[in-house]
């Protein structure tokens, strides 16, 4: 079930025993969790109807799920990570028989902050029983709502551009853009509405956004501050390959955008199809527009080329991402 069939079930009370929460944002699934605890809890009774575990023996789980809670209807026992579905331990086949025998009373959930591998018996039990619980990251429309209602929430108004804005500066993960909304909110308490400058002035970027300076620093030329860039986020611990990984990303959407135009795309098509903004889409647009079809197209050939060298052994991470963005630089200048 997606993040929105969890809450309608949870509101109508029939949820399945047993949950596995899984996904990329840990700030959705953790709200989920707080949700559970505010239905299923009694206040002042918390600690008497809740146990917590980690890599529990299958006696002590199964002795947790079985304890009749305190004047309550159901305890929660959240049970994080278990090594049975994110480790390499052997499936517990005695848990796998037990969990479809979970009483009412008890509601077992399996909190998976890291990835939890569906190959696993354990997975696939809870999977038959309905109740694995998906939490992608927001995105598009949703995402853009959720920044303009955390404004609202703190008193302010948020255009859905400046929302588009901050995303696109900050990134997707709603953790840090709740971290960063706090701090803009608090900006100029006596003024009602978010501006434009105020994100751009205070809003820190993404690794994502200081990739797309460097690209826009290597389209205007600007040496310099393109390698600055690029030190900046190598020092910041960054991974070269990771780096790179961005930069190909970067220019296959340029690539892809080039490809649509020709097909006489309408501006809202292309960023439909690429899953882009407004806001963000027009960034990418104008960075396009900088480039011919050639200069993309080997572009994204000297990014591939750089991978698979790195990759194949054939060339050394050091100063092999600083030596194509030379490359860039340079058939940048050819234009």
């Amino acid at each position: 079930m997606d993040r929105n069939e969890f809450y309608a079930r949870l509101e109508q009370g029939n949820l399945p025993s047993v949950l596995l929460f899984q996904g990329e944002d840990p700030w959705l699934m953790q709200q989920a969790v707080e949700a559970l605890r505010k239905a299923l809890l009694t206040p002042g009774m918390e600690e008497l109807n809740e146990a917590r575990m980690e890599a529990p023996e299958t006696d002590a789980l199964i002795a947790a799920a079985e304890t009749l809670p305190f004047m309550a209807d159901r305890r929660l026992i959240l049970v994080r990570d278990h090594p049975a579905l994110v480790g390499r331990s052997e499936s517990d086949d005695r848990l796998a028989a037990y969990l479809p025998q979970v009483p009412e009373t008890a509601l077992l959930l399996f909190h998976c902050v890291r990835k939890p591998d569906a190959r696993k018996k354990l997975f696939g039990v809870i999977r038959k029983l309905g109740g694995v619980v998906d939490f992608p990251a927001l995105k598009g429309a949703e995402l853009t709502s959720f920044v303009v209602s955390a404004f609202r929430d703190r008193g302010k108004e948020c255009a859905q551009r400046t929302a588009e804005q901050l995303i696109f500066i900050v990134g997707a993960d709603a953790s840090r853009l709740l971290s960063e909304i706090e701090k803009i909110a608090s900006l100029r308490p006596e003024e009602k509405a978010v501006l434009p400058t105020d994100v751009s002035a205070l809003a820190i970027p993404s690794v994502e956004s200081r990739v797309f300076q460097m690209v826009d620093a290597v389209v205007s030329g600007q040496e310099g501050r393109a390698f600055a860039l690029l030190r900046t986020q190598l020092l910041a611990g960054e991974s070269r390959v990771g780096l790179l990984a961005m930069l190909l990303r970067q220019f296959r959407l340029m690539q892809h955008i080039r490809i649509m135009q020709y097909e006489k795309k309408k501006e809202s098509e292309i960023f439909s199809a690429l899953g882009l903004s407004p806001y963000i889409g027009a960034q990418y647009l104008r960075q396009a527009a900088a480039w011919n079809n050639r200069q993309i197209k080997t572009a994204v050939q000297a990014c591939l080329d750089t991978d698979y060298r790195i990759k194949s052994g054939q060339l050394n991470q050091e100063g092999a991402l600083e030596a194509l963005m030379l490359q860039l630089l340079l058939l940048r200048k050819g234009a």
